[in-house]
């Protein structure tokens, strides 16, 4: 049990799960394939991001900072702030 748990119980809101509900009463078993893909996506990040940062010691800022620029990472993470915003707001 680690950040596997957590992030695969992210989405279960209230918002997710009437998302869920609905999509399950309209499309029944059909779109249940796309759990294949969507899964190993994330696997994968996940396991790229915790070997990013566990070999580096560095978070996502500071790598894109290093490599990038100041300018380029004040832009990302200024585009990243306003899409989690988004998502807050959108769960009220």
């Amino acid at each position: 049990m680690g950040p596997g748990i957590i992030t695969a119980n992210i989405d279960n809101d209230a918002s997710g799960i009437t998302t869920y509900s609905v999509a399950g009463a309209r499309f029944g078993y059909a779109l249940l394939w796309t759990l294949i893909p969507t899964t190993i996506a994330l696997v994968v990040i996940q396991e790229m991001v915790a070997r990013m940062g566990a070999i580096t010691g560095k978070g996502l800022s500071d790598l894109i900072r290093e490599n990038y620029g100041v300018r380029s990472t004040f832009f990302m993470m200024t585009v990243l702030f306003i899409a989690n915003f988004g998502t807050t707001v959108a769960d009220f």
